[in-house]
């Protein structure tokens, strides 16, 4: 059984070209992730959605935010 994609991906929604926090462009999709702003990860509103590259990545996590990140992409 092939792994379903993520609800964000299932939402229609796809990774920006540069990370929302900082606004740095990047090169690969490996550098970001998409993280959901109310911490929902069932909420997959675009609006609660945000591309987030790494290094804000753990900025977030060491700070108090309620931003969760989503579930990854499976690889297939």
């Amino acid at each position: 059984m092939t792994p379903q994609p993520p609800g964000w991906i299932r939402s229609g929604y796809k990774k920006k070209p540069q990370c929302e926090v900082c606004g740095f462009r990047l090169k690969f999709d490996s550098q970001s992730k998409v993280y959901h702003l109310d911490g929902n990860t069932q909420n997959n509103y675009w609006s609660n959605l945000k591309t987030v590259c790494a290094n804000c990545q753990i900025e977030l996590e060491n700070k108090t935010v309620t931003w969760r990140p989503a579930d990854l992409v499976p690889d297939f």
